[in-house]
This record gives C-alpha cells, structure tokens and sequence, in this order.
C-alpha cells in the first residue's frame, strides 16, 4: 500500500507548526490537518479504521480472535483471506476470479503495488515451487 497513514481520516482535530518553507508571512500561525501524516501518533488508528471500512463495505468479516485479519466467503465454498500487516497485506483463497476483484477494488480505493507471488513477508522468505511452499 502506498502512502497507507495518508488515506486515514482524523477524528479529532490536529495542528502543526508551519514547514520551514511553507510559513505564511503571519508568523506563529499553524495548520489544521485534514488528514492524518505519518508519525502522528494517531495515525495508525486512522489508517486501520478506514482500511477496516472499505473491507466492512465489502462484506468480509474480521476475525474475532485475529483483528488484522479478514474473511469473504461467497457461494460454492469460494473464500478470500486478507491479512493485514501495517500497510502491508497479504492474500490467499481458492478462487482466482475473487483474487482479481479484490485486487481491482483495492486499487480503485487504494493507491498500491502488487508485488506479484509472495517472496518475503515480516522478514520471512518463502518460495513457492510445484513441490510446495517453503518458509526460510
């Protein structure tokens, strides 16, 4: 996910002091953030409420015991589970057509890379070969 803390929306009001560079000719005057930027405290919070809406809008269901992690079950046993890590998510299921709408809705939401097959994930390398997955 590009720029993740950037899509969250504050709930409270934020100040901060003008940029060098950015002032105003009235000195001592602040911004009011719109929306959260990364290292405010609150913008952790902001970022995972918006990313657990849009999944909420389409219709996955959070884990109860696993907060980052969500499940969209649709007719003939079709699944798709996402898990969420920072700004980071994986996925997996059984059904290809599901894989690439997910894919198209999070990029119309969501600016992002798709990094193709998982290579490392929280600095674990996995292969995948015809013979299995393998975890390092």
């Amino acid at each position: 996910m590009k720029s993740a803390f950037l899509h969250g929306e504050l709930l409270e009001d934020v100040y901060v002091e003008q940029p060098i560079g950015y002032q105003n000719k009235e000195k001592g005057k602040v911004y009011k953030l719109k929306k959260a930027l990364y290292g405010l405290k609150q913008a952790p919070r902001a970022w995972y409420s918006k990313i657990e809406s849009y999944f909420c809008q389409q219709k996955f269901e959070k884990c109860p015991h696993e907060h980052t992690l969500f499940v969209r079950q649709e007719t003939r046993g079709k699944i798709l589970i996402v898990s969420l890590y920072v700004d980071d998510l994986i996925y997996t299921g059984n059904d290809e057509i599901m894989f690439e709408k997910f894919k198209h809705s999070m990029e119309d939401k969501f600016a992002m890379i798709d990094l193709g097959k998982m290579r490392y994930f929280l600095g674990v390398e996995i292969k995948q070969m015809d013979r299995g997955i393998f975890i390092h």
